[in-house]
């Protein structure tokens, strides 16, 4: 059931938002947060309520949520140590982030999917603004890459 279903069902018994929600018990609010659902879970507290208010026991297309999705084709995901497993069984990483701390001991935030660093210790740098910090960067870099060609042999 969609929530444009649910709203025709209202207006065919001739009630406002505010007339439904009071012969529920829910805010009008809620109502309308139904309404403008692409999905309505039919489980849910609220929409059994309502569907009971309209003279509506049994619904038609009363299936779940996951049910609904599976159907348009999104992935079913299951819970694994260190990740999320889709349902081909490929792994997708999600591992902790293992960066050093200000005291030492090793972050504890998840990392970002598919990086290695959650987003604390893996943002993007902005680099140096100041022309003395960009001299700075090229230095360091001149000498980074001569160790690694004397390393090679180079």
């Amino acid at each position: 059931m969609t929530g444009s279903e649910l709203r025709a069902l209202r207006l065919s018994r001739s009630l406002s938002r505010p007339a439904l929600a009071s012969l529920t018990g829910v805010h009008p609010d809620t109502v309308k947060y139904w309404e403008e659902k692409p999905a309505v879970d039919l489980r849910g507290h609220a929409p059994k309520r309502m569907l009971r208010a309209l003279g509506v026991e049994d619904f038609p297309n009363s299936r779940s949520i996951q049910e609904q999705r599976a159907d348009r084709g999104f992935l079913r995901t299951t819970r694994a140590r260190g990740g999320v497993l889709d349902r081909e069984g490929i792994f997708l990483r999600h591992a902790r982030c293992g960066a050093l701390t200000r005291k030492g001991t090793p972050c504890r935030a998840m990392s970002l999917p598919d990086k290695t660093r959650c987003r604390f210790h893996g943002g993007a740098s902005t680099g140096p603004r100041t022309d003395e910090g960009r001299a700075r960067i090229a230095e360091a870099q001149r000498k980074r890459w001569a160790a690694w060609r004397a390393a090679r042999g180079q």
